[in-house]
């Protein structure tokens, strides 16, 4: 009997040291497998880096008619300080949920910032930075950006930016399609900020907009937009300088007339001409950023009372700051497509 206990109970320490010498194994084995998962999923978040990002544009002319040429910008790890002097892709980044801006032109929070911009970054947390055409260089130097946005506005002051940091980057599209050139934009940012997934879902929706606006443009004999600016209108075409062709070349409205002097800031248009070219659809601009009642007293006028635009009830009053001062912002494309759907019903 007592044999028979040693014998059990020597087999019984033989099987747990056996797992003891098991569990050792597994926990040698499971050690470097987690430092290693560890070690790779860190190095997967610096893969991107060093990048490489090119300007949308190869160059601009400013107003005065000089040329600037904007160069590739290597960043060696994802930006953590953000000064952004374009309102259209400080939409975008937001939208994609980029963190660390720490500079906007916000001109003493009276710059024509969308609403839920304003909100957000014209707080003492963010550096005002001045205007989109003046700014304050030594405010953007205190706000020490390792990345600096600019688009057209900015470009004759590319080579002191630059002096601050080498990382400035264009983002002004010249793509001929308005809405690819929007997209472009998107992707830029997702590449930087490793947003991609978002950015998809973003353009998915921006596109369904858009394929919508087309269908309903679709149904109109013919469109005009213009622009209304103190008291005085200017009218834009679809001519390749015009700078709301995309409202005929890639939202479908088909244009009244073809015959406009082309220019970003449109013709002087009077209302006479409006008349004449009698669109079935107005598009209103308003450039001042006024209320709709404040403008509708000077467009409504005698004159346009007789164009088939107002007798149908198809004068479209749009917002002028998503529409002159913050294009190619992918929340605020969707903001201007909205207008259009909601007041063409």
């Amino acid at each position: 009997m007592k044999k028979w206990k040693f014998l059990t109970a020597a087999a019984l320490t033989l099987m747990l040291a056996a797992c003891g010498s098991d569990e050792e194994k597994a926990t040698e084995t499971n050690e470097p497998a987690a430092t290693e998962n560890s070690e790779t999923s860190a190095s997967t978040e610096t893969a991107a880096f060093p990048m490489s990002v090119s300007p949308l544009s190869a160059g601009s002319e400013t107003e005065d008619g000089k040329s600037v040429s904007f160069e590739d910008v290597t960043f060696e790890e994802m930006p953590k300080n953000i000064v952004v002097l374009d309102y259209g892709f400080l939409d975008t980044l937001d939208a994609l949920g980029v963190e660390g801006i720490v500079g906007i032109a916000a001109n003493g929070g009276k710059g024509n910032i969308p609403a839920h911009l304003k909100e957000k970054y014209v707080t003492d947390s963010v550096a005002d930075v001045g205007t989109l055409k003046q700014i304050d260089f030594e405010k953007v130097a205190a706000a020490n950006p390792d990345a600096i946005f600019i688009s057209g506005r900015q470009a004759p002051f590319y080579e002191e930016l630059k002096e601050i940091t080498p990382n400035v980057v264009f983002i002004g599209s010249d793509n001929s399609n308005y809405v690819d050139g929007v997209f472009e934009t998107v992707d830029l940012a997702a590449k930087i900020f490793g947003k991609e997934e978002k950015a998809e879902e973003l353009k998915s929706s921006l596109q369904a907009k858009v394929d919508e606006v087309k269908e309903k443009a679709a149904g109109y004999e013919n469109a005009l937009v213009a622009m209304y600016n103190d008291k005085k209108i200017s009218g834009f075409d679809n001519g390749e300088d015009s700078r709301f062709a995309y409202v005929y070349n890639d939202f479908g409205f088909k244009p009244s007339t073809t015959d406009i002097k082309a220019s970003s800031h449109g013709s002087d248009f009077s209302y006479e001409s409006i008349l004449s070219v009698d669109p079935e659809v107005l598009l209103i601009i308003d450039r001042t950023a006024s209320d709709v009642d404040t403008i509708k007293a000077d467009i409504e006028n005698d004159i346009i009372k007789k164009t088939r635009a107002y007798k149908e009830g198809k004068i479209v009053y749009l917002d002028g700051v998503n529409w002159y001062f913050s294009s190619n912002g992918v929340t605020t494309e969707a903001e201007k497509l909205d207008e259009i759907l909601n007041e063409l019903k």
